[in-house]
């Protein structure tokens, strides 16, 4: 056990130690825009916070002069509250006083007391603006981003982000329809062409077939394959190919066939008759 006396700085020490575990805690899992809102003129955020809310009011001075805006009319409160809320961010050394200038620029319609109340708002507002919120609040659709190149502030008319999707697929297609072309080389796309043999192009199995056929005489004009096997191997009587006659291997003129009481004999193949005997 330790002394008594040094029982108080260890748990001032334990304090200390669990505070800045939770701070870094928070720290670790807050965005940068989370960040930003909460600085005020103490804590500067950090740079993607101060430079999404710079671009944003970049992408704002686009849309009002696309609009023919010099200023903002007073029914756009929203959008005023929008622009301060970014004022605020883009500028943690000294966010009031990047407000103040950012609302004379754009509301100089705004009285003083007005102007105080605004920025007294703008202190305490939560200051979460996503992409899609911001395009909300201006007027932004899919067709206005893309033409003024809009590229910090969402979609109005696109909230689950299928119109944009397209459109990122569609460039997706022409960047690599342009590298493709830059990098060919002429030759048609896919494996090169192998040099196939005679006995394949001509449509048969084996090499051996080929040069038999070849050697007879009776390869195929047009280079495909028969129709079926058995017309190649001529083993059914089809009427396409008929065999040659034949002469009988028995001499039947040295049989004495009256000896038998045979009449006549009729020698025949299919429907074909190769020799015939009669008494005389």
């Amino acid at each position: 056990m330790p002394p008594k006396r040094k029982g108080g700085r260890l748990q001032k020490n334990e304090a200390a130690a669990k505070s800045l575990s939770i701070s870094r805690r928070r720290q670790a899992t807050s965005t940068p825009l989370d960040k930003a809102h909460h600085n005020g003129t103490q804590e500067p955020a950090d740079d993607k916070g101060k430079l999404i809310a710079r671009g944003r009011l970049s992408d704002a001075r686009k849309w009002f002069a696309h609009r023919g805006w010099s200023m903002l009319p007073p029914s756009a409160y929203g959008t005023l509250r929008w622009g301060a809320d970014h004022a605020w961010l883009a500028d943690p050394v000294n966010p009031i006083r990047s407000v103040r200038r950012w609302c004379r620029r754009w509301a100089p319609w705004l009285t003083g007391a007005e102007l105080d109340q605004l920025v007294d708002e703008t202190k305490t507002s939560n200051k979460r603006w996503s992409h899609d919120d911001s395009a909300v609040t201006l007027g932004i659709t899919v067709r206005d981003r893309q033409t003024l190149s809009l590229w910090f502030v969402g979609a109005s008319d696109d909230r689950n982000y299928e119109m944009r999707l397209g459109i990122a697929k569609a460039k997706a297609a022409a960047r690599a329809r342009k590298s493709r072309a830059k990098n060919s080389s002429g030759r048609p796309p896919g494996r090169p062409r192998l040099e196939i043999p005679a006995w394949k192009a001509a449509g048969y199995n084996s090499k051996r077939t080929y040069q038999r056929h070849k050697a007879l005489g009776t390869l195929a004009q047009n280079g495909t394959e028969n129709a079926s096997r058995s017309l190649s191997k001529n083993r059914k009587r089809d009427g396409i190919k008929v065999p040659p006659l034949m002469q009988p291997s028995v001499d039947l003129a040295g049989i004495d066939f009256e000896r038998f009481g045979i009449l006549k004999i009729s020698v025949m193949k299919g429907r074909n008759v190769v020799s015939t005997w009669s008494r005389p």
